[in-house]
């Protein structure tokens, strides 16, 4: 009887630490989410960067995004995305087609996929600001 106590006991205390952890990591993909969001894309001159191939990445506690951005003529002419570690954000993706199109990255977030869309704008930036 004592060992089925301490097996529930345990399961119990599994979860709850699970929960905790789950909430933690969702919180500080806020947070950072929402600190990439202020950003300051429209600081970014694209008459004063090199043509060429640029590589960046960023994170924001649970999503990861790779890219690499072709720069031609002082216009975005493709974003290509290596790596996005994402939940439910895979939609964001569609983000790049708009950047291109735009020639710009203050574009607006993929309804529904905020976060991967703030991490995928500022993976790009840090590929064209180094």
């Amino acid at each position: 009887m004592e060992s089925r106590k301490y097996m529930i006991l345990s399961a119990a205390l599994f979860a709850f630490l699970l929960v905790l952890l789950i909430i933690v990591a969702f919180t500080l993909t806020s947070v950072r989410s929402n600190e990439l969001s202020e950003n300051d894309y429209d600081s970014l001159d694209l008459a004063t960067i090199a043509p060429g191939e640029y590589y960046g990445e960023e994170s924001a506690g649970l999503i990861k995004v790779k890219v690499k951005v072709i720069l031609r003529d002082y216009e975005i002419k493709a974003i290509e995305i290596i790596s996005h570690r994402q939940g439910r954000g895979k939609a964001a993706e569609t983000i790049t087609e708009e950047m291109v199109r735009e020639n710009s990255l203050s574009v607006d977030a993929v309804s529904g996929a905020t976060h991967s869309s703030e991490v995928i704008k500022a993976a790009v930036f840090n590929a064209l600001s180094e």
